[in-house]
């Protein structure tokens, strides 16, 4: 259900988080967290359009948001071939709605800690450590529970191949 595909040092990634920081338009879900869009669907709104719960046609979110362009985030949506790919932090003491997706996904931890688990509701709850990208079978029914008094930030993009 969770497999890592991947090692990956972080410590780059978070350097180029932290300089675009400042400037990257989130979308705000209270105690939950927040979502910025890296990726969208033409002709909506390159931050907006491919956060929070999906509208459908997931794969129709695979343009680059020009913010991005060009950044190691760029890249990575490249490499693994993802569409529909955000920034998500998750709240302290938060959890997602039990759900599944239409595809699979690939998710980077970039900040978290051992008190944050992937849930699928076959039972398997799992811990995804930072420097490693994992394809995650989203198809299942799954959530997320951020169970510290810390948030979390993950790099998540639907699968297109």
């Amino acid at each position: 259900m969770i497999k890592i595909i991947d090692k990956i040092d972080i410590t780059e990634l978070l350097a180029s988080y932290h300089k675009l920081e400042k400037d990257i338009q989130w979308t705000d879900y209270g105690h939950k967290g927040k979502q910025a869009g890296l990726q969208y669907s033409e002709p909506d709104d390159p931050w907006t359009s491919s956060v929070g719960k999906s509208k459908g046609q997931e794969l129709s979110y695979s343009t680059i948001n020009p913010f991005f362009k060009n950044t190691i985030f760029d890249e990575i949506i490249q490499k693994y071939n993802l569409s529909r790919t955000r920034l998500l932090w998750s709240g302290p003491f938060s959890c997602y709605s039990m759900h599944k997706d239409s595809t699979p996904r690939i998710h980077v931890p970039l900040i978290t800690n051992p008190e944050c688990y992937f849930v699928f509701k076959a039972g398997l709850i799992q811990h995804m450590p930072i420097n490693a990208v994992y394809r995650t079978n989203t198809i299942l029914r799954h959530t997320f529970i951020n169970c510290s008094d810390l948030p979390r930030l993950h790099l998540v993009g639907a699968v297109l191949t």
